[in-house]
């Protein structure tokens, strides 16, 4: 079911699940803040709650926003690669994040697509941004995908498909502003420590 974004932001609202396209694969959302959808996401994917869920959020000040303090190492990547293809990982204390975080901290990622991006603007929590498929299958990458993933119910936003880039380089950010790579992708990791040393 192809939805707009204001009814894609009412669903998350009510606590139901939203598929939306991003510069690499469809994405599953849930209001992060909200248990019982976090509970039926990975109910609907067939993952393990412990592996930590990654958040789309609008821009760099919405991340200092929630991860106070922000190590400036941080800030500085996601004032230099933003939107775009990097996830930091950074140490949260605020409470409501602890059903989403893992021991590293939280993940959090800003696209660029438009869909995605406008998404992000107008949900007013973070929204889970986890690759849109059942646990061990190919995420998905159209509308169509998701129709035969999770059957017609599910809201879909925009209904454009993915754009296909490489997938998000995963970077763990500490307090002392040390660097841990947790997934290669399409930032290389040594352009990456690069930045964060300015």
């Amino acid at each position: 079911m192809i939805v707009g974004v204001a009814e894609a932001v009412a669903r998350l609202a009510g606590g139901e699940l939203v598929a939306y396209p991003t510069e690499t694969v469809y994405a599953l959302g849930a209001d992060a803040f909200a248990l019982r959808a976090l509970e039926s996401l990975l109910a609907a994917k067939g993952r393990a709650a412990d592996r930590g869920l990654s958040l789309l959020v609008r821009d760099a000040a919405a991340l200092a926003e929630h991860a106070r303090p922000l190590p400036a190492a941080a800030a500085r990547l996601a004032a230099r690669f933003w939107p775009g293809p990097l996830t930091l990982v950074v140490a949260v204390a605020d409470p409501r994040f602890a059903a989403v975080a893992t021991p590293l901290g939280v993940g959090f990622r800003c696209s660029p697509q438009p869909s995605a991006a406008a998404l992000a603007q107008a949900a007013p929590a973070p929204v889970v941004s986890t690759s849109c498929n059942k646990s061990g299958d190919p995420p998905c990458a159209t509308a169509a995908d998701v129709e035969a993933c999770f059957g017609g119910g599910l809201a879909i936003l925009g209904g454009e498909p993915a754009t296909g880039l490489a997938p998000s380089t995963v970077v763990a950010v500490a307090a002392d502003g040390s660097l841990q790579l947790l997934r290669a992708g399409a930032l290389d990791f040594a352009l990456v420590t690069g930045a964060a040393q300015w």
